[in-house]
């Protein structure tokens, strides 16, 4: 046999020639196996590596999901917060044509009267009225959160008038601010957007008018430093058919005293 000294034996010099020193010794207790060096794919990357970089992918996949979710569920509750505007308006795009098919067209249920009694004393002259099915409280008055009231002539609509009353429920007067708030800081021609941004205020009733003329009004109040007593203002702004403010003017409401007058007789 290849390797043996003349005697049939091994020799020192061939045990380390043949490499038997550059592996494990079988049955040696004195010995430490080596580890096998750790699997790597085609590659050369650990397979573990590989694992981890999968789970970190679907992680940013789930993580932008539901982002992606809370964003769209964000959107579409702040719809349905002002749905009675957005109403209006796609009421507002059918007038001039019957009252039914201005209903069907923009998906809105009108009925013939209010379900509210101050509502139904309040208005008597409006053909149909549309209401939120969520109500609020005004100085202990229950009122529906928005309302819409429409106008027709010879079954035509003629007019659609959006009412917010939800803005009221915090102060009757309307937003409270600190100080006067001047409307002839709002240049005409500015959008609606830019007018409410400058005003700090949303409406209160928004009017649609033939011609696609807009009447917006704001209701807002604050404490006049020389006499003590609240200040209530209303701000009337009308927009034209693009958009543009054409006209912006305010009136001091002396609400107080109309509840303090005494009943003619």
């Amino acid at each position: 046999m290849a390797g043996k000294d003349a005697t049939g034996e091994f020799s020192m010099e061939n045990y380390f020639n043949e490499g038997l020193a550059d592996r494990t010794e079988p049955n040696n207790p004195f010995e430490v196996a080596e580890q096998d060096p750790p699997k790597r794919g085609r590659s050369g990357k650990k397979k573990n590596g590989g694992k981890r970089s999968a789970k970190r992918i679907l992680i940013l996949i789930a993580a932008a999901l539901v982002l992606g979710l809370a964003l769209f569920l964000f959107i579409f509750i702040s719809r349905l917060r002002n749905d009675g505007a957005r109403y209006a308006e796609k009421l507002s795009e059918r007038i001039g044509l019957p009252l039914d098919s201005a209903s069907k067209a923009a998906k809105v249920d009108l009925s013939s009267e209010s379900s509210y009694p101050t509502l139904k004393n309040l208005f008597s002259s409006y053909q149909a009225i549309a209401e939120s099915k969520k109500s609020c409280r005004i100085e202990g008055v229950r009122l529906p959160q928005w309302a819409i009231f429409c106008n027709t002539n010879a079954e035509e609509l003629t007019n659609v008038t959006y009412y917010n009353y939800e803005v009221l429920e915090d102060n009757i007067f309307g937003t409270e601010r600190k100080s006067y708030n001047d409307p002839k800081r709002v240049s005409l021609g500015a959008t609606v957007e830019a007018a409410e941004e400058e005003l700090g205020l949303k409406p209160y009733r928004i009017q649609y008018l033939q011609g696609k003329n807009i009447l917006r009004e704001y209701r807002y109040c604050y404490e006049d430093k020389e006499s003590g007593d609240v200040a209530a203002y209303v701000i009337t702004g009308i927009w034209d058919e693009n958009g543009a403010l054409t006209k912006i003017e305010d009136t001091r409401k002396n609400y107080i005293g109309s509840l303090l007058a005494s009943p003619e007789t």
